[in-house]
């Protein structure tokens, strides 16, 4: 389905749940969640695909995360929910700290996956290598390193299925709309955020083997957010959503049951 302003979603109700509203990450689209989707059976959920992704053909138009705060406004706003609990991945982890900036009364539980914080000169250096890559024009090499940075090997080998869709997401992605959002997520610094802000129950999550959204951010994210704390998954990479869904979706599940979310 789509929004009044083209936005791409699909929404499962379960009356007197407070929905889950799941936010994807660069250049990937709605359809992550899905292993993690069966995970949540009984609650209310909410996924959709970003400004100049998936299936949702409006752009960014600028490099701020004010148009990405605003879709997901209008999208609750048209679903007549005034509640929910926001989880994102990666940019949609940024997108999330944003929005529950801005709408501090919407969100009553905040969960960052997989989310960048404080990164450091060779952290922010080696993001700039990947902006230039995608400039370059150099999409297969850019597809080769993300599923590498992504998914443990063994995990590829033996889900051949995840890889060719992941692939041809990527794939398919418009080139400019692409690099709208990653210059943006390169930059995520840049744009001022007072975390002190962020009053509500906050779970950070990550993986071990994550070299973009390290444990170090996780853990220094989880103490300048008021009521944080923060998880890392053993044996998972960026990706680990779709890897390990069950042990993030566990973590999840028990951060709302401890708040009553």
């Amino acid at each position: 389905m789509k929004d009044s302003l083209g936005t791409r979603f699909e929404y499962s109700e379960v009356r007197g749940t407070t929905p889950i509203v799941l936010v994807h990450g660069v250049g990937l689209g709605q359809n992550i969640w899905r292993a993690m989707l069966g995970d949540f059976s009984g609650r209310s959920t909410l996924t959709y695909d970003l400004l100049g992704h998936g299936d949702t053909d409006k752009p960014l138009g600028e490099q701020s995360f004010q148009p990405f705060v605003d879709q997901l406004k209008a999208l609750l706003e048209e679903l007549q929910v005034a509640e929910i609990v926001l989880v994102g991945f990666s940019l949609g982890g940024q997108v999330a700290k944003h929005f529950m900036a801005a709408y501090p009364d919407v969100v009553s539980g905040l969960v960052l996956i997989s989310t960048t914080y404080h990164r450091t000169r060779s952290e922010r250096e080696a993001m700039y290598l990947r902006v230039r890559q995608a400039i370059s024009g150099d999409w297969q090499g850019l597809e080769t390193a993300a599923l590498q940075r992504w998914f443990n090997p063994e995990f590829l080998s033996a889900n051949p299925a995840v890889e060719e869709e992941i692939s041809a997401r990527l794939r398919n992605n418009d080139p400019a709309s692409f690099l709208e959002s990653y210059q943006l997520l390169s930059n995520a610094e840049d744009h001022y955020l007072d975390y002190a802000s962020l009053s509500v129950p906050a779970l950070v999550i990550t993986g071990d083997g994550d070299p973009g959204s390290t444990p170090r951010m996780a853990a220094e994210m989880a103490q300048a957010i008021p009521n944080a704390r923060a998880k890392i998954i053993q044996g998972a990479k960026h990706l680990g959503i779709i890897e390990h869904h069950r042990q993030f979706s566990d973590e999840i599940n028990g951060f709302m049951s401890e708040f009553g979310l």
